[in-house]
């Protein structure tokens, strides 16, 4: 009788299938993948892959809250790491423009009609999580005197939630397929800071070395 496998192994092979199992969703689309492929690529018998996973929603739905804590942990260390609201903006903004490269107008309109109660989760998670961080980078700002304090803070979050919401949603902001979705976060970033910075944030800015505007403030 073979043993039953110890929680770290069965905890690699969790990690596994759903890294696996993400890079075929984002390549092939949700519904066009099925488990008995994602068997066959993996190596292991259905029987273990259904053991790990009852179906492709929960494998969804696994890897969608792995990408949510990893977000979590990189906000939470750029914060920590950088005491300037410019440089903060920069990484933060990279990041996500990392994150928006991988998704496709495709990809994600499957996603909608296909599983939409981790959809739904993940918009949950942006409501929470995410306008909580754009919150704290905002107040940041005008604490550091860069962003103006006229601007009601609470309002450009939400503008910042709808705006990338509807990047998200092709069926909304009508990008088309030939519009990258990283690439259309990235205007969108330089075009909502541009009206906030305040006349010493841009001295401020001004002062700094110059870096690439790609993912966020200079």
């Amino acid at each position: 009788m073979t043993p039953p496998a110890s929680p770290a192994a069965s905890a690699d092979n969790r990690r596994r299938v759903v890294s696996v199992a993400l890079d075929r969703f984002l390549a092939s689309g949700f519904s066009a993948v099925t488990m008995d492929e994602l068997a066959r690529e993996l190596g292991m018998s259905k029987k273990t892959l259904y053991e790990l996973f009852p179906g492709k929603t929960e494998l969804l739905r696994e890897a969608s809250r792995l990408k949510c804590e990893n977000w979590q942990v990189e906000m939470q260390s750029i914060a920590q790491e950088t005491t300037d609201f410019f440089e903060r903006a920069r990484r933060t903004f990279r990041f996500v423009a990392q994150l928006y490269s991988r998704l496709t107008h495709a990809y994600l309109t499957d996603l909608r009609r296909s599983a939409p109660e981790v959809w739904g989760d993940m918009q949950e998670f942006r409501r929470r999580r995410v306008r909580r961080n754009i919150l704290d980078l905002l107040e940041q700002g005008v604490r550091e005197g860069v962003l103006r304090a006229d601007l009601d803070l609470e309002t450009l979050a939400a503008m910042y939630l709808t705006m990338t919401s509807a990047l998200l949603n092709p069926e909304v902001s009508g990008l088309t397929s030939g519009v990258e979705i990283s690439a259309a976060y990235e205007a969108f970033v330089r075009v909502y800071f541009e009206g906030l910075i305040s006349d010493a944030g841009r001295r401020r800015l001004a002062a700094k070395p110059a870096r690439s505007a790609r993912g966020g403030a200079r």
